[in-house]
């Protein structure tokens, strides 16, 4: 970091991308970044194995294009949104003392004021919410597969339903990520080996499987395969909130890097198998339906399910952050806390059992909300944050020092001297600097130009593809080609998950 200085006066400090990553604080207790990266992982990866090799074949040759570009941009922008929540700890001191249950919104707050917050915390608890919902879907149908095809029963997916969410609705009492750590870490693992072992599968079928033949897509085909695609990437909405759990809540950028490309890596090889072996053969939105019987299917049926069923824990805590939040419930395990969370988790189940084709619901909110967290919001609140020279100019409350100016390193300037920044060795250094009205530093940045251009290019990117993804989607239920199916409760018979 860098002080300027004009007309004699001191100005704000200007921090560096490299800034960014340099800890604020001592390390405390809490997720590494690796950690960090397996939460992303077990968040991120899961139904995008099960529903990306159809969307690949939906958009043609394109898609595979596609899924790299958007993972890549993902990557991109979680890293952009981890340097947004950076900068709020280096600029209010209030959010190093005390646990923020909503970060993403917060960030929308101080980035774009009230409108910003709202925007965020819809979309986010839409994305959440509708993940949830397609989690307990794919969960029920997988299930419902494995138990077909090895035990010869048959208990209808809307049945199982209801099992399913009264098995899950226990797990998520627990306290926030860091509580739940070896669930991140089963789920990256599961994740891992089911999307090798599905792709095996794959391949194995080749003898037995007919040359595969693809379509040109067409305008609603590819982009509701882009809303599916945002939404095997729609990770952005929990991010902030893993970030918050680090011991080195900056060093989050890395975390996301690392985390996207593992999932990159896990998605490329059975999309493409999928589109390869498969192609038109292909009928339904979840690849496993159309693998051949053997153990490597039921395997892979086990492995993405246990897969499932740990990322829907991680997926729905900041929902239930929010809300604990917004009724006052202390964050400890309570009476009030399991009721709340059954009762948002009962409210899913409503849905479940009200849209039972989880395709629906998958590609509906890739091209709505996923499209907003992923692609939209966070380079449009840093080039807002980049835009805030002074406190004054930011939305909300102006900085808190309760004890007085906190300082990193604990050096506090002489009387009628402010702060100048720079970087060290050990981290960031702060040493005085004259100036008549002694101030803590707020801390800006500079946005090159390259840079603003790429950000203004993905907004763009997620705005015209999500629009054209949420048509897509509409006019595919209302045209009847979306294999849309009535309720479970108005027909268990004959609803279709």
């Amino acid at each position: 970091m860098k002080m300027s200085e004009e007309n004699g006066t001191t100005s704000p400090s200007v921090a560096s991308e490299e800034d960014m990553l340099i800890p604020v604080q001592p390390p405390q207790k809490g997720l590494g970044v690796l950690m960090g990266a397996s939460f992303i992982v077990g968040t991120v990866c899961g139904s995008g194995i099960l529903a990306l090799p159809k969307a690949i074949v939906d958009a043609g040759w394109a898609g595979i294009g596609l899924l790299i570009i958007c993972g890549l941009i993902s990557a991109f922008t979680g890293s952009i949104l981890g340097k947004c929540w950076t900068i709020l700890r280096m600029r209010y001191p209030e959010y190093e003392d005390q646990y923020i249950p909503d970060p993403y919104p917060t960030i929308g707050f101080r980035a774009a004021g009230r409108v910003g917050r709202f925007a965020t915390r819809f979309c986010v608890v839409g994305t959440l919410y509708g993940g949830g919902v397609v989690y307990i879907l794919l969960i029920a149908g997988n299930i419902s597969n494995l138990i077909e095809s090895l035990g010869h029963v048959e208990i209808h997916a809307c049945y199982w339903i209801l099992i399913i969410t009264a098995v899950l609705i226990p797990f998520t009492w627990l306290g926030t990520p860091k509580d739940f750590w070896q669930a991140a870490i089963m789920a990256a693992v599961t994740t891992g080996i089911g999307g090798l072992l599905a792709t095996i599968a794959l391949i194995v079928m080749v003898p037995t499987t007919p040359p595969a033949t693809h379509s040109i897509p067409t305008f609603n085909s590819f982009f509701n395969a882009f809303g599916t695609i945002l939404f095997a990437f729609g990770g952005a909405s929990v991010f902030p909130t893993i970030q918050v759990d680090m011991k080195q809540p900056d060093m989050f950028p890395k975390s996301v890097v690392i985390g996207i490309i593992s999932v990159l890596c896990i998605y490329l090889p059975i999309s493409v198998a999928g589109f390869v072996v498969l192609g038109n053969s292909m009928t339904n939105a979840n690849i496993l339906d159309d693998l051949a019987k053997s153990w490597m299917l039921y395997t892979v049926l086990i492995l993405i399910t246990s897969h499932l069923f740990m990322a829907f824990l991680i997926l729905l805590n900041p929902i239930f952050q929010d809300l604990e939040d917004f009724f006052n419930i202390a964050n400890k395990f309570s009476l009030r806390r399991c009721i709340l969370r059954a009762c948002v988790v009962i409210s899913m189940l409503f849905v479940a059992l009200s849209v039972p084709h989880f395709g629906v619901i998958l590609s509906l909110i890739g091209g709505t909300t996923i499209a907003g967290t992923n692609f939209i919001f966070p380079p449009l609140f840093y080039i807002l944050l980049s835009r805030q020279r002074v406190p004054s100019d930011a939305p909300g409350e102006l900085p808190k020092y309760p004890q007085g100016p906190q300082y990193v390193g604990d050096i506090a300037p002489p009387e009628g001297q402010s702060l100048k920044l720079s970087e060290t060795d050990e981290g960031i250094k702060l040493t005085p600097q004259n100036n008549e009205h002694a101030q803590v530093p707020w801390v800006t940045f500079e946005i090159p130009l390259y840079l603003k251009v790429m950000l203004i290019e993905i907004i763009l990117i997620g705005l015209i593809g999500g629009v054209s993804s949420t048509y897509s989607v509409i006019a595919s239920i209302a045209s009847g080609s979306s294999m849309f199916t009535v309720p479970c409760y108005v027909n268990w018979a004959t609803a279709d998950v």
